[in-house]
């Protein structure tokens, strides 16, 4: 017994067509199921319209080109005469994500195969944006790839840990954990330092976190003052009417006639942007003391770069100036802030000086300065650094005398108040060797692999949306979107499904239970049952009123 069912498809390859199948059902057991086109199968999911390789080529355009929807959709027009709305293109891009990690989880015994031959170490971060869509990342830190990921509402263990177990019960144990310092991170690996799985902290983060505390409080203050005392904007406005000056012959503005060399204007433009440079991330760089020590020594540069004789308009300029500058002078609130951050900043630096972390290593480091050692260059120098660490740190003891540590005030009794508790968790980086003995790589010391793998996603998902501003694209973007990072390295596309041109064919092999244990698409951390509900009780007292 034969029937025959038909249905509108579209495909990348083939366009939008009419499929006739032919399906055969024993006409003596009909409890036999019924025999259906195997080759239509391999082309649509049965009940759908849209073909494999059509998601395929969606999921890629959006993920690995960066394409917005209505480019997607002008190109398939364009090239292959298929119409789709900017809708059906975010259905076909959700397909795509929920079939990809579909497939990542079912390959993972042959990833983990892969993976054991040196093993792997897990780095793992959270990132959001001003607070909004927070999304937790396990990455294999030789390899790159994305191992496990989820949405989180916070950054707590009972929220990090579901995602660290899953990682180890896909992938088996790290060879080494690397983290930030913070106690949810500490907590959600516990059970892996109890395994004696190495747990050591970013050289960046450790860092980040003496600064944060040695300078939060008084930075913020001076942040404040300059705020109140108004002379960056005064600043500003006298760079816009100096620059009216210039060019050759006489000149007249709000300074009175005569001309105003180009020196001079230069320094009214060192004083608010220094070099030009870009400054480096807080604490690694503090814009706001720098600015009030280019201030102090303003004058005695104005002698250098504009010496007399000066024209009228360039002595009253210097005047004003002088005036300027005098404001924070008068000032003595800003030595309360000034004093502790410059001591500060001394300590800080030596303290850096001894990590021996260059600017090339922070997260926003130019990548075109970052050093790439070799592997046993990399050893060695991890070797050096922690000798001279111990040299430092009993330095340290002798400086801070019997000063308590409980809570220490000085800058010195700050920082080794952190090496005593961080310093076990700094060094012991795991070197894998070959058969040859030779050392083939080391655990990063610092977690940049989850940094810049979180800048990377945020500058390309900035052009897939076109907005600047990523909180609401966060919380609304899957976390499964991070999985198709992984489809820019070979060995990884190798295992998946051999190359990106079989995707579709790898996709077309997922059964329903395969299908099932992907984890459901999630577009928001917010709790939309009780955001209903909330909704529900508001309606309900709104009518109450209406009857009252």
């Amino acid at each position: 017994m034969a029937r025959s069912k038909s249905r509108t498809v579209v495909t990348y390859g083939e366009g939008m067509f009419k499929a006739v199948e032919i399906q055969k059902k024993c006409s003596v057991d009909s409890s036999h199921p019924a025999l259906k086109s195997e080759g239509l199968t391999q082309i649509v999911r049965p009940r759908q319209r849209f073909g494999y390789d059509l998601i395929v080529h969606v999921g890629l355009a959006r993920y690995l080109r960066r394409k917005q929807r209505e480019e997607i959709c002008e190109e398939l027009f364009r090239k292959r005469a298929i119409k789709l709305s900017p809708g059906s293109v975010s259905n076909l891009c959700d397909r795509f994500l929920l079939y990809l990690e579909a497939l990542h989880l079912e390959r993972s015994p042959h990833l983990r195969t892969a993976m054991q031959e040196h093993g792997y170490p897990l780095h793992m971060d959270a990132t959001s944006e001003h607070g909004k869509g927070g999304l937790f990342v396990c990455i294999d830190g030789f390899r790159g790839w994305v191992l496990y990921a989820g949405k989180i509402e916070s950054e707590s263990e009972e929220r990090l840990k579901p995602f660290v177990e899953k990682t180890i019960e896909l992938f088996g144990d790290p060879i080494a954990i690397m983290r930030d310092l913070g106690p949810p991170g500490k907590n959600a690996v516990a059970f892996l330092r109890q395994r004696d799985v190495p747990d050591l902290v970013c050289h960046y983060h450790f860092l980040g976190a003496v600064g944060a505390k040695l300078f939060d409080g008084p930075y913020a203050i001076l942040r404040n003052l300059l705020r109140e005392n108004n002379v960056r904007a005064d600043l500003r406005q006298t760079l816009k009417e100096v620059k009216r000056y210039r060019g050759q012959g006489t000149k007249k503005g709000c300074f009175g006639p005569g001309s105003i060399r180009e020196d001079l204007i230069a320094l009214v433009h060192w004083i608010l942007e220094g070099d030009g440079k870009k400054d480096d991330m807080y604490p690694f760089s503090l814009p706001h003391l720098e600015f009030f020590q280019r201030c102090q020594g303003a004058m005695k540069r104005a002698d250098v770069w504009a010496p007399t004789p000066r024209s009228q308009a360039e002595q009253k300029v210097l005047h004003h100036l002088k005036d300027l500058m005098q404001k924070l002078e008068k000032d003595n609130r800003f030595q309360d802030a000034v004093g502790p951050l410059e001591k500060g900043w001394l300590a800080f630096n030596q303290a850096r000086s001894t990590l021996r972390l260059t600017n090339a290593e922070l997260p926003g480091g130019d990548a075109r300065y970052q050093q790439i050692d070799a592997p046993a260059l990399q050893a060695l120098r991890l070797k050096e650094i922690e000798k001279q660490v111990e040299r430092y740190v009993k330095d340290l003891r002798k400086c801070v005398g019997n000063e308590s540590l409980v809570k220490p005030t000085t800058p010195n009794g700050i920082i080794l108040k952190y090496f005593n508790k961080y310093r076990a968790q700094l060094f012991g980086h795991p070197v894998i060797f070959d058969n040859d003995g030779t050392i083939i790589a080391v655990v990063q010391r610092t977690n940049n692999v989850d940094e810049h793998f979180f800048g990377k996603e945020k500058q390309q998902l900035r052009r897939r949306v076109g907005r600047a501003h990523l909180g609401r694209d966060l919380e609304d973007q899957p976390a499964q979107a991070v999985f198709a990072s992984n489809l820019r390295h070979h060995d990884y596309v190798q295992i998946l499904c051999g190359s990106l041109e079989n995707l579709h064919n790898a996709f077309a092999e997922l059964d329903e239970q395969t299908l099932g244990n992907a984890t459901r698409l999630v577009r928001s951390n917010r709790d939309t049952a009780l955001q209903k509900r909330v909704r529900a009780l508001l309606k309900h007292l709104n009518k109450s009123d209406v009857l009252d």
